[in-house]
């Protein structure tokens, strides 16, 4: 027999006291669970009541827990639904953990999405496709991101590409003009910017990267280490020192006239 003997009131909780086989167990649960299952008073339980008791403990456990995951920081339902298969495999479990998440509004994606975008808007040198792979990662539809990563306008993306050709030119750089320009074109991309606003704004700034890049005084180094270990008599010899250079991202008609010097 399984007897509930005692009900006591602890901060919106219960206490309850089970009697089994002469044994006895106390269990805090909230008042919704005794609600769900008509106990307000001590009485005899099924089973299946004393196992339903036990379940609802256990789901309420795991929400608190989810709950403070959650107020860490911000999180999508998938990450949520990854947190709390680390504790129990149950999907019938996990999936009413969720729904009551999603009720009470402490998971909600399309809200996710809209804060992450504008946080890395204001924020954050990354363009539109970087913003969208981080979210895939983090479970969030396609779709979803699509309805509201158009807020983030090719104005918007050209001044943060601007802000970031800004800080690769703020020192001189130690490299042909375009190695140097492919090099930055390469790490714009990889940022998240469309290929033609990283083109648009590498075009308009082509000025400010050559300014501080002196290819003719790299050049004339290049030359006089290559000179120190190959006499450059023939023409084999200086075709592929051409070569050399070329691949380097040296100007042809710059090596030309330095190597005729």
């Amino acid at each position: 027999m399984i007897e509930v003997t005692q009900i006591i009131a602890i901060n919106h909780q219960y206490k309850v006291v089970i009697m089994q086989d002469d044994k006895e167990e106390t269990i805090t649960v909230p008042e919704s669970v005794l609600t769900r299952l008509n106990i307000f008073s001590p009485r005899v339980i099924s089973l299946s009541e004393y196992h339903q008791i036990t379940k609802e403990l256990d789901e309420d456990i795991l929400y608190e827990k989810e709950l403070h995951f959650i107020d860490y920081k911000m999180r999508t339902i998938s990450e949520v639904k990854k947190h709390l298969q680390k504790s129990t495999k149950d999907e019938e479990v996990i999936n009413k953990i969720i729904t009551r998440l999603k009720k009470n509004q402490y998971v909600n994606d399309d809200l996710y999405v809209k804060t992450y975008i504008s946080e890395k808007i204001d924020f954050d040198l990354v363009g539109p496709a970087y913003i969208k792979q981080k979210l895939i990662l983090k479970g969030i539809h396609y779709d979803l991101i699509d309805q509201n990563i158009i807020s983030f306008s090719d104005e918007m993306q050209f001044d943060k590409v601007f802000e970031l050709i800004k800080k690769e030119t703020k020192y001189s750089i130690k490299s042909p003009f375009k190695k140097a320009y492919v090099s930055i074109k390469s790490k714009l991309i990889k940022k998240g910017f469309g290929l033609h606003i990283v083109e648009s704004a590498m075009l308009s700034n082509i000025d400010l990267i050559k300014s501080v890049i002196d290819e003719e005084q790299l050049l004339e180094k290049e030359i006089r280490d290559i000179k120190k270990r190959t006499s450059l008599e023939t023409w084999e010899e200086k075709d592929k020192v051409i070569q050399k250079l070329l691949y380097k991202g040296y100007d042809y008609e710059l090596i030309k006239k330095l190597l005729k010097g």
